[in-house]
């Protein structure tokens, strides 16, 4: 039998297309995953926002096998309820702490919140309001509260009942001028500034690209803290990320911490 070099030529080009594609793909998928070190190795905290309102994912969420801290909503219609199914999923609980914000609507931020108009005994109220709530909270964090963050005053006074409960604080960065950390150090109170937004979309690729990025931070600094949400702002998606990207952070050399964890 003859050999047809026509066919010979195009059966080598089609066979080395096929291989070169092969390759192309497996090294694409091989730079979406975080790179396995067996020299660094770190931790990661996930602060998992909204619970307090019955959000979507709540179940899902708390289902995940790892440990997390929930902060919840302290003046919300399902704040009891959903501080229960925290406490029975043994997650750790925070406030998630509703602020005036310099953006967005008021009712947003709710009726009971953080206000500048607030004098200081009427902040040091409402958040002690908060706690009587949820008084295994181990810390809290802001929800929205971008011009909370940026008034010395206000923050303050927050900052003051934070310490006297020797609780510690997380700014969730809603704004680039904060003065949480310089509050905090200045008021002695245990300080952590979020690393990664997690979510706020509905992409379940793009919420996993997210979490890399906190593994990689981790991986880099020794730890980190990324926020997610329960709800419309992440709900299922966000906890099925989670879900699919634990058995590869943690051969990375992720370990996953709940934040009162994470300041130590």
């Amino acid at each position: 039998m003859k050999w047809n070099w026509k066919k010979g030529v195009g059966y080598l080009m089609l066979f080395s297309l096929c291989f070169l594609g092969g390759r192309t793909a497996a090294a694409k998928q091989a730079e979406k995953a975080v790179t396995v070190s067996g020299e660094k190795r770190g931790e990661l905290a996930i602060l998992i926002d909204d619970f307090g309102y019955c959000g979507e994912g709540t179940e899902e969420m708390l289902a995940l096998p790892i440990p997390f801290t929930a902060a919840i909503m302290p003046f919300s219609a399902c704040t009891v309820s959903d501080a229960e199914m925290v406490r029975q999923a043994g997650k750790e609980i925070f406030i998630h702490m509703p602020m005036e914000s310099l953006t967005g609507k008021k009712e947003w931020v709710g009726k009971k919140g953080v206000f500048r108009t607030m004098t200081d005994e009427e902040i040091r109220l409402r958040v002690e309001e908060a706690f009587s709530i949820l008084p295994d909270a181990v810390g809290m964090n802001n929800h929205m509260g971008s011009a909370i963050m940026e008034d010395e005053r206000s923050l303050s006074a927050v900052m003051d009942v934070l310490q006297e409960k020797g609780v510690l604080f997380v700014d969730s960065m809603t704004t680039a001028k904060s003065l949480g950390k310089t509050l905090a150090e200045e008021k002695g109170v245990p300080f952590l500034g979020r690393d990664v937004f997690l979510d706020s979309t509905d992409s379940l690729e793009q919420v996993k690209s997210n979490l890399r990025k906190a593994a990689e931070v981790a991986l880099e600094k020794g730890e980190a803290l990324a926020i997610g949400h329960v709800g419309p702002e992440g709900g299922k998606v966000t906890a099925q990320a989670i879900k699919e990207l634990i058995p590869e952070l943690e051969q990375a050399g992720i370990t996953f911490v709940t934040v009162s964890e994470l300041a130590k």
